[in-house]
């Protein structure tokens, strides 16, 4: 059978679809995630269904990027990828995320924090080689121990991936 990938803003989820994210997401992760959707808040979801089985999810956000020496970039900041452990490794997640790249082209960036580089590699993601700094109150404060991957896309400026690059803070997972 294969995958029918739907769009929805998060406002628009039902009660009973975002509990099934709550759900899948938990699962494919294998911790609680409840906290999450509150932190990173509203976005787009693209949702993989098997019949009326939600089996794959992925969403961004809109986040501004600040690499060194150029203008701030308004990115497409990807979260919660994940596919539900019983239908990973049948290319579920790798079709949600060709379409997002798609979906995601009038933002100047794709960018997200990676659990598995290779697999975001394969898809045209490129490392961020340079320092990562999140903005606060207090100034830019380092984030060594963070990681992050970018998508260039048509309205994407050139790049050096060597550079400073800070977000602003949030609560919970700051990249």
């Amino acid at each position: 059978m294969s995958l029918t990938i739907t769009r929805a803003e998060t406002g628009s989820l039902s009660r009973h679809i975002l509990a099934d994210v709550r759900s899948l997401c938990q699962e494919a992760y294998g911790e609680d995630v409840a906290g999450c959707f509150g932190d990173i808040g509203p976005g787009v979801h693209l949702l993989g269904w098997q019949g009326s089985a939600l089996v794959s999810h992925v969403m961004w956000v809109r986040r501004t990027l600040y690499p060194a020496r150029l203008a701030p970039l308004e990115s497409a900041y990807v979260e919660l990828v994940a596919t539900r452990v019983a239908e990973q490794r049948r290319g579920f997640a790798t079709e949600l995320m060709r379409r997002l790249a798609h979906e995601i082209r009038s933002y100047a960036l794709g960018a997200l924090s990676p659990s598995d580089p290779a697999f975001y590699g394969r898809l045209g993601w490129e490392m961020w080689r340079g320092a990562l700094f999140v903005r606060t109150a207090r100034g830019a404060e380092a984030t060594p121990n963070e990681s992050v991957m970018v998508l260039r896309l048509p309205a994407s400026p050139s790049l050096d991936l060597t550079a400073p690059l800070s977000v602003d803070w949030r609560p919970g997972e700051v990249w």
